[in-house]
Order: structure tokens, then sequence, then C-alpha cells
């Protein structure tokens, strides 16, 4: 009686008062204990599970393709961030030409198509080689039997694979897409993609075929874009971290290196260009410059010849010391002249737009200087930005703008200083004929040689300043530097960052313990029928009022000796169902169900069985008149029962018989089977019946037809006090817990309690109303009673 619930008084209690019975606020929280008891059921298929997840993983890591971080540093000349590279102050004072650079334009042309794709057609990374293995194609690079050399490569070409199998020591088997080819090692071959040639490297063949995979140029590029990242680690440095994402760690390597060999001569062939430009401009003025001094210098010669003189200078001297002045200035003038009108001619001429001005010629004048500076610095960005954009770039666009602009300028300050030097020139043209009045007083041939020998003179100073231009040219390109210099080489991980050995076994013991958690979950989801005891109480407010094990027995399994655990819990059936039946004295009780087979014979003649055994007279009434079991099952007779009575062939005496289950327990058969068995029950003969059966018996048990098929289980219930309605695990269905709510709100059967039958041991069901305490009591006594006969027989035997 320990074992009878609380909520069973509340519901009989809603029934004793006549009131209208309340559906109860329903439990759907999570239980964990049967969560648990589900889980630790199933264990195997979370050790299958887990060790497929694990074997999974060892699988993928042994034959997934990893990858390798290759990193580099680059430290760059920044005069905002003070990027200076050691040792360059002395080269500075040699050097003609300023070029000023940036981090963030450093980065950009590191990350450029056109620096990347040098790099791809340098190392030829559009062809790959493969040797085949157990189970897929492993790349390999750098330790090769062989290379393939493209002498010649078609600009798109779709992605293409050469199978290649050596013959002997001088040739090889060619298989492609159009067929296979034998060749010689060295020969040059016209294949679809463009001319090449495989050359053999030294290394001995160690495969019987090697794959060769061909892509374009312009999507090899795209891709090691791709796997390449560029960035600044801060903002405070001049530095650059470079980073490439590679299968094979050699080839990422060579990869990263050669791009930045690829930039650092880019950068240093930038500053030289400038220096050739110039040297090219002197190298052209000297050309002219050296004829017109042979040519002054050719008539000096011819004058002394024709006429005899020997040493003029002598004879001049004093002219000479005092024009000496003069002359200096007027020659000064001159060159500058000069060179104006030659930088005027370089400037008009078109063909120059595009290239950087000459700025070491002009020195005297620092506001043409600055504006070459400034024009010869916006010319070299637009080159640089040219190498990632196209001319018709927005920001080309603008500088060619600027450019224009900077040009006019430069041109209309070359007018201003050549209308200067013009009137200077003037001026001194105009002092000078007064001393030419002085040097028509010497004789005419002296007059004509100091002529020449002016004209020699400036000749020979514009030759010397040239010479002296083209040397310190020279000087400043062979002092150029790189704008960068590495600080690390590229230098690969010693561990692949993908995959992640640790992550990738974590992940397949996380698998191996979800997926059949999941599995058990949407198993449990969407089953249909009841499952466990959340599933009654969900779906119906009808309390339970005990459970029933599994039994594999007969129909009769509670006898006097019985200590099974079955019969265990129909004990704790008869407990709890005496408090549902305390205020009545003569009791009825009518099982029922909602389908067949949930085992209502079976829990009907077990109940009556265990009732007898305490001493109560019993009467076990078979009321399923459509298909009745208990008397075939207890080999009882069956011409005679319920229905002769209620057609009067048979009288109250006659129906009652022996059950030959108990002494106490007695059985009413159900008799041939009527064609109206409904209208029986309505008969007058009906009621009469109970009323006799209720003087006679303590208890009743009434086993009906199921309520959810016939309402025959309605009919009988007004002659019942308390009603069983039977759920039978792995089997009931949950939408038909919803007739045992809808009988229970409506009270059309009386205390109504849920009784759950075939309760699996290994079901993890959650009940309990005995069901462990019989067991283990009843295993005791059993075990118990076995060894004391055992004692008992060995005491005999050695008497």
């Amino acid at each position: 009686m320990e074992n009878m619930p609380e909520h069973i008084f509340k519901n009989q209690g809603a029934h004793l008062n006549g009131h209208e019975a309340r559906e109860p606020e329903k439990d759907n929280g999570i239980n964990p204990r049967y969560i648990l008891d589900t889980l630790m059921r199933h264990w195997y298929l979370f050790v299958i599970f887990v060790i497929m997840g694990v074997g999974g993983a060892w699988l993928y890591l042994r034959y997934a393709t990893p990858g390798y971080k290759i990193s580099a540093k680059v430290l760059v000349k920044d005069d905002q961030k003070g990027g200076d590279i050691p040792g360059q102050e002395i080269l500075q004072q040699l050097e003609v030409f300023s070029n000023k650079s940036s981090v963030d334009n450093e980065v950009e042309i590191l990350s450029s198509r056109t620096l990347m794709q040098k790099v791809v057609n340098n190392l030829q990374l559009n062809t790959s080689y493969f040797v085949e293995g157990r189970v897929k194609e492993t790349e390999q690079y750098g330790n090769l039997p062989f290379a393939l050399q493209w002498l010649s490569l078609k600009d798109t070409i779709m992605k293409t694979s050469y199978v290649v199998s050596p013959i002997g020591k001088d040739k090889f088997e060619l298989s492609g897409e159009k067929g296979t080819r034998t060749a010689s090692w060295n020969d040059t071959l016209h294949l679809h993609e463009g001319v090449a040639k495989f050359v053999l490297t030294g290394i001995p063949f160690t495969r019987p075929a090697y794959t060769v995979k061909v892509a374009s140029v312009d999507e090899t590029t795209a891709n090691y874009q791709a796997q390449l990242d560029v960035r600044i680690p801060n903002k405070q440095v001049s530095t650059i971290d470079l980073t490439l994402n590679a299968r094979v760690p050699e080839k990422g390597e060579k990869v990263l290196n050669e791009l930045l060999t690829s930039y650092l001569k880019a950068s240093v062939e930038d500053k030289n260009r400038i220096a050739d430009s110039t040297i090219a401009f002197i190298d052209n003025r000297l050309v002219i410059v050296t004829q017109e001094l042979s040519g002054v210098e050719k008539n000096i010669q011819q004058f002394k010849q024709a006429n005899e003189l020997a040493d003029i200078e002598a004879q001049s001297k004093l002219l000479v010391q005092g024009t000496g002045d003069a002359r200096k200035q007027l020659l000064d003038q001159q060159v500058q002249l000069n060179v104006v009108e030659s930088l005027e001619q370089y400037m008009h001429d078109t063909e120059n737009s595009k290239r950087v001005v000459p700025s070491s010629l002009i020195v005297q004048d620092p506001t043409f200087v600055g504006l070459v500076q400034r024009y010869n610095t916006l010319q070299l960005d637009r080159e640089r930005q040219l190498m990632s954009s196209t001319p018709t770039n927005p920001v080309i666009v603008t500088m060619d703008q600027q450019l224009a602009g900077l040009r006019a300028d430069m041109l209309s300050n070359l007018a201003s200083l050549k209308k200067g030097i013009e009137v200077g020139i003037a001026e001194q043209q105009k002092n000078a004929g007064a001393l030419d009045q002085k040097i028509r007083q010497v004789p005419a041939k002296e007059r004509i040689f100091l002529d020449i020998s002016r004209q020699q003179s400036i000749k020979q100073e514009l030759y010397l300043f040239l010479l002296k231009k083209r040397e310190e040219s020279a000087i400043s390109k062979t002092s150029n530097l790189a704008i960068a210099r590495i600080i690390d080489d590229a230098k690969s991980d010693a561990l692949p960052y993908k995959p992640k050995r640790l992550l990738m076994f974590l992940v397949g013991v996380v698998l191996g313990l979800t997926l059949p958690a999941v599995y058990l979950y949407m198993k449990e989801l969407l089953s249909r029928r009841v499952k466990n005891k959340q599933d009654v109480t969900g779906n119906t407010p009808v309390p339970v009022l005990a459970e029933i094990g599994h039994s594999a027995s007969n129909l009769i399994i509670t006898k006097t000796d019985s200590r099974t655990p079955v019969a265990e819990q129909f004990r704790a059936l008869r407990t709890n169902l005496q408090f549902v039946l305390s205020d009545i004295s003569n009791k009825s009780v009518i099982v029922t169900s909602s389908m067949g087979g949930e085992g209502k014979s079976f829990v009907s003649t077990n109940l009556a069985a265990v009732l007898a055994l305490s001493g109560k007279k019993v009467v076990l009434m078979e009321m399923d008149l459509r298909k009745p079991r208990i008397a075939e099952r207890l080999g009882l007779p069956n011409h005679e029962g319920f229905s002769t009575y209620a057609i009067g062939k048979t009288s109250i005496d006659a129906l009652i018989k022996p059950s030959g289950i108990h002494d106490n327990c007695w059985i009413i058969s159900s008799g041939p089977i009527p064609p109206n068995p409904t209208e029986l029950f309505l008969q007058a003969r009906t009621e009469e019946l109970f009323k006799e059966l209720n003087e006679r018996f303590d208890y009743i048990v009434i086993d009906s037809a199921p309520i959810g098929l016939v309402t025959d289980a309605q009919i009988l219930g007004r002659y019942a006090d308390a009603t069983l309605y039977l759920v039978r695990h792995g089997f009931t269905f949950k939408q038909q817990l919803q007739i045992s709510k809808d009988l229970y709100l409506q009270r059309k059967l009386p205390r109504i309690n849920i009784v759950i039958n075939d309760v699996k041991n290994n079901s993890a069901y959650g009940y309990g109303y005995g069901y462990g305490y019989g067991y283990g009591y009843g295993e005791d006594n059993q075990r118990k009673g076995l060894l004391g006969k055992r004692k008992k027989r060995a005491v005999l035997d050695g008497k």
C-alpha cells in the first residue's frame, strides 16, 4: 500500500464528490533518468559509432592532402615610418635622382597579377607532376627524373594531363587525350598546348608512370594569387608579412622566394630607367657637341697652317686678359642657353611625353628643378599603378592630367628662363661690341683667330659639362638599391595547418557520440506507439495505477507460490486497486483498452487470481462476446455462458462455474458468440445478474471488448465501480490515448485508471510500483527455497 501514487487519491476524490474531472497540468519536462537509461541500453551503438568516427578521421588524415603555410618578411624603405635601409646614407650623397616609396603601395605591387605572372612563367608553375598511389595522386616537386620545358605556350588552354612512361633509357611513351606516342628524351614535341620538350634530370626512375598536368598561365596565376596573403602587421612599422598556402612545402618556398626576387629586381629597374633616360640624352648631346668641337678645332688648325702662325696666344695675351671677364660671362650665358634650348626641344618632342625628364642638367634654377622632381615622381607612380590597373582607370587619368599640367609649367618655366638668358647674352654682346672696337685695331688674322677660339671655348665647356653629368648619372645608377630588403626568407611551417589532427579526431568522437544520440532521439520522436511514461502522461490526464512486465509464460502467472516479478506487480496492482475502491464493500472492476491485443484477458484473469489469493471471493466475467479467449485458454467448456443466460436458456447457478485457478475464483464464460452482443447488455437480465453477483462475491472482474472499437465497455461501465484502461508498451498508439482522455474528462466510465502492460525489462520504462521489489524479493525467495531443498535432500541422502 506504500506504492499507491498520490494522484490516484486526487482522481478518485473528483469522482466521489461528483465534480467534473479536470485535466491536470502536463509534466513535459525532461526526464534525465529516462534519457540516461535509454543511452545506456544502446551503449554498443555509441561504441561502434565512436570507433567508426575515429577510424574515419584516421582515414581522412591518412589520405587528405595537407596544406602548409610558407611565410616571409620584407622591410620597405618608407620615409614616413623611418624604414631606411642601413648603409644608404653614403650612397645618397651620390644620387642624382629621388624616388620615394610607401608601404601601402608596395603591398599592392606584391599582390599584383603582373608580378605573380612573372613568377608563374619563370618557374613554369602551370605544369604539375603527380604519381599514382594506392588511393590518390600525390604531387611531386624537385625530385623528378624528368622535366617538361615549354618552348612556346598558347595563351588560353584547357586543363589537360599526360602520362609519361619511360621505355628503356632513351625513349618514353606519352599518353594523352589525343592518343599515345613514343618519343625520345630532349626531342621537340608539338603538343596541343604548344611546343615543348621532355628533358632528363639525372634522377633515376622509381615509378612506371608519371602524370603531368598542364593548366593555363592565367588560371595558375589566379590560383596562386588567391593563396597569397600580403599584409602589414600594424601601422607603426614598415614591414610586410607574406604568407602562401601550398600543398608541397618545397614548391611553396620556391614560389615565394621567386616572388620576392622578382619584386626587388623590378624596384631596382624602376630607378635605373631614370638614370638610363638621362644617360641616353647626354650621349646624344655628346655626339653633337663632339662633332661641333672637332669642326672648330679643325678650323683653328687650318687657320694656323694657312697664316703660318706659331703662338697666337702670346701675341694676343694682353687683349685676352682685358676681355677675359666679359667673355667668361658671355660664355656661361651661352652654355645655359644651349642647355635650355636642348631641354625645350626635348620637352616639345611628343615621343618623350611618357618619359622622365633629365633633372641633373640644370641646377641653377631651383624652381625648375622642383618641377622636374615632381614630374618624374608622378611619372614613376603612374607606371607602378599601370602594373595593376589599366590606362582608363580614374587614378591613371588623374595622373595624366597632373603630368600634362606639370609639363606645361616646366615649358613655361623654360621659356621664362630662356628669355632671361637671352637678355643676359644681349647685354654681354653689347659689352662685347665695345671690346670689338678695340679688337678691330689688332691685325685681322688675330681677330679671326680669336673668334674661332671663342667658339672652341664654348664647345669645350659644354663638352666637359656633359661628360661630368654623364659620369654622375653612371655612378648614381650603380649605387641604386632596391626600396626593400628581405628580413626572413620563405620558410614553411613544420606541421601542416590543415587538416588539424586533433580537431579531426575530436570531430570523429563527437560525430560518434552525436549520430547514435540523434538516431535514438529521432526514433523516439517519430515513434507512433507508447514507449515511455512521458508518452502516457503527455497525452492523457488519466493516472497510471500500475504497470505489468513482460511475461512469456501461460495465461495464469499469479499462483500461491509464485514469486516472479510479474506476479509481484499484480500484487502491487491489487494493493493500489484497494485504495481506489476503499469506500465500496462489493467491488466491480471493468477491464478495457483501445484495441484488441493489448492484454485484457491476461490482466483480467491474473487480477482475479491475485484477488482470490487474498481470501476474497472473486468472479471473472468474460464479457468480450465478440472475441472470447479466457474460457478457451483455461480449458473450460463454453457452450453455456452469458449469451445463453441473456436469452433465458441458462440459470445464474448454472452460469457461475469454478475457474480452476483458485478455490475462491469463479468464472462466467461468454457462451456462444451472439449476433447482437450490445443489445444483450441492455436487457434487464443483465442488471439482475450483476445484483446477484454483488451479493455473492467480494470482487467482480469484467473482461470487456475494446472501447475504441465498440461501445460494450461503456454499457457495462454502469455496473462497475472502477475501470482499468490497458495500454500495452510498444503496441498501443499514442493517439489512442485520447480515447482515455475523453472517457476521463466526460466521466463516461467510473474511476478510470491506466495500467501499463507488457513492459520489457530492457526498455528503461521508468515505472516501478513494486516491480523492483518484487523482482528481488521473488528471486531471493526462489533461490533460498532451492538451496533449502538441496540441503534437505543432502541430509536425507546422508542418512
